[in-house]
């Protein structure tokens, strides 16, 4: 009866310091585990395929050399601008 009144303590012990080292070290490996599936599957989902990102790609460096000749053309003086039709326009008709 001795043994198993000082068995007891022992285990209320036990449970004490393992058993939330226990659920810690559960919890810990399956939300891991849970948690690296649902971002290797949302990685392999891909936005664009290669020939979208391709024609985005060239739309934006079109729109991009708008927007700079635009400011280009803010820059310059209205008496450059004239300049330069006149001559685009002795150069088309040659």
């Amino acid at each position: 009866m001795t043994k198993k009144k000082a068995f007891t303590p022992l285990l209320y012990l036990a449970s004490i310091v393992f058993l939330p080292w226990w659920i810690s070290l559960s919890l810990n490996k399956s939300l891991e585990s849970w948690v690296t599936n649902w971002w290797n599957t949302k990685q392999s989902e891909t936005f664009l395929n290669d020939i979208q990102e391709k024609s985005i790609l060239e739309k934006f460096i079109e729109l991009e050399e708008l927007f700079f000749l635009d400011e280009m053309i803010k820059e310059c003086p209205e008496t450059h601008l004239q300049k330069l039709r006149m001559e685009s326009t002795k150069k088309l008709s040659n």
